[in-house]
């Protein structure tokens, strides 16, 4: 629970929302894994003044600490607790709440609660001096010292390096504030350059939020996913980032990322430019929401119903092959962003296998090991050329990877989804002709599991759909997009 209170002359009212596993109503908040707390803070914070548009102030819970919003008013009628602005903390330096003067959202700098550390008092206090013109307190409130903090919090808040990264944008913030007499009018800059289908997100969702919402002007993005964030359609402007992307390996944590990636930042772009890390603060498995609506609400788009979100909005964009219905062309993309996600080997030869004398001509991208079976191997260094090979195949089958979202969601083409490990519904596309999703066979999607299986720990997922219901899928998706004379008979492995 996030806890609000509103503060109307001396009248307190307060109220709780939760993070939603689901249902959007008005006190549910889209859970986004993409975002950092201080966008909940701001969220929470524009949510309790609707609830009571004249109040004063507003009072927010430290989404770290996830306060109740009866707990936050027994707080705050602790003598000065009450007094605004200020910051609350433990009884040693965390901050467990905000106390925000109406103006803040008045003058419409709500965004800039998105730069909050949520870990250091002292900075918090000074990033909301420069927003407020005024000196801003911190009070000790009878909470006991929170430390140490853990490694995730009860609300799924991964900590670690997290910290740091959190704190270093507010730091930053605040002496960009102090320098600069037209801050206000800066842009801000999503931090977010990281794995080729995150880029592919963040673009959709660039798109996707209202012009007058969108909080956002800029984006870093590594110079390698570069086409992706020029081809996708990104409505940012790119801050192009010259070192390779966070590894796969889990060797280096996204905020120490983070860290070391502003030293290779331009000076003069760092020095106009209010930089808010945005790689997961979370696991996004905890939520059912797509991470296109993470990303928007990242950017500012509160996603407040159902209506709003990915799921509810009628594709955008339709394609097919140019090519003769027959033989029909399958283009196959079977290994994913970590292990977990490959599809195993023995029944990718088998799914190959069966389409190869069904009469189907099978292209893979990287995977040599199916030549034997039939298949043709393929490589796409970029997205146009792996648009040009999509359009050049009537269905494409991919795992959980930047192929089936550019297919699925940019490109709109016939495709079949493969998931295993991972959770479809935080990134597979709306459902529309031509779009199938086989479920996994199993009830432990998704587990969580990255570089073995959490049952067994062996290397392979054993979730994945087995070729038999792949190659079901592929012929009804074909049949639908291209008509019945698509679907290979017998007589055509001949």
């Amino acid at each position: 629970m996030l806890g609000g209170v509103a503060i109307t002359g001396g009248r307190l009212t307060s109220f709780d929302f939760r993070y939603s596993m689901g249902a959007l109503t008005p006190r549910d908040l889209l859970d986004s894994a993409t975002s950092p707390p201080g966008r909940m803070v701001w969220e929470v914070a524009r949510r309790t003044l609707a609830e009571v548009p004249d109040a004063d102030a507003v009072v927010v819970s430290n989404p770290l600490v996830a306060s109740r919003g009866g707990r936050l008013a027994t707080l705050l009628r602790s003598g000065e607790a009450l007094r605004c602005p200020a910051v609350l903390t433990d009884a040693e330096t965390f901050p467990v709440a905000y106390v925000l003067p109406r103006s803040l959202f008045d003058q419409g700098l709500g965004r800039f609660l998105c730069l909050l550390s949520a870990n250091r008092a002292a900075t918090d206090a000074q990033l909301l001096s420069q927003l407020t013109g005024q000196i801003v307190p911190r009070r000790r409130t009878p909470l006991a010292s929170l430390h140490p903090l853990p490694k995730i919090t009860a609300q799924g808040y991964i900590l670690g390096d997290n910290l740091a990264a959190w704190h270093a944008q507010c730091a930053n913030a605040v002496r960009l504030i102090r320098t600069r007499d037209d801050w206000r009018r800066l842009p801000f800059a999503a931090h977010h350059p990281n794995h080729a289908g995150d880029v592919l997100f963040f673009s959709l969702a660039s798109r996707l939020v209202p012009p007058g919402v969108l909080a956002f002007q800029r984006q870093v993005v590594c110079r390698d996913y570069l086409d992706i964030f020029q081809d996708c359609g990104n409505r940012l402007e790119p801050i192009v980032l010259d070192i390779p992307p966070v590894s796969r390996t889990g060797d280096m944590s996204d905020g120490r990322y983070f860290l070391d990636s502003l030293a290779h930042i331009d000076a003069d772009v760092l020095a106009g430019t209010f930089m808010v890390y945005c790689r997961f603060s979370k696991s996004y498995s905890r939520t059912p929401f797509n991470l296109v609506d993470h990303a928007r609400f990242s950017l500012g788009d509160p996603v407040a119903t159902l209506d709003d979100t990915l799921y509810r909005r009628a594709p955008a964009v339709h394609s097919r092959c140019g090519l003769p219905q027959r033989p029909l062309r399958v283009l196959m993309q079977m290994s994913g962003g970590w292990p977990l996600k490959t599809y195993p080997v023995n029944d990718r030869r088998i799914l190959v296998r069966a389409l190869v004398r069904l009469g189907v001509q099978v292209t893979v991208l990287d995977a040599l090991d199916t030549v034997a079976d039939g298949a043709t191997p393929a490589t796409a260094g970029t997205t146009a050329a792996l648009a040009a090979l999509i359009r050049d195949h009537h269905v494409i089958v991919s795992v959980d990877s930047f192929p089936l979202h550019f297919a699925s969601q940019i490109l709109g083409h016939p495709t079949v989804a493969v998931f295993g490990p991972t959770f479809p519904g935080n990134s597979d596309a709306p459902r529309r002709p031509g779009y199938r999703l086989p479920p996994p066979p199993r009830p432990c999607n998704p587990c969580g599991g990255y570089k073995g299986c959490p049952l067994d720990s062996g290397p392979d997922c054993h979730n994945h759909p087995s070729p038999a219901d792949l190659v079901a899928a592929i012929l009804d998706v074909a049949a639908e997009a291209y008509g019945p004379a698509a679907i290979p008979l017998r007589g055509d492995a001949a």
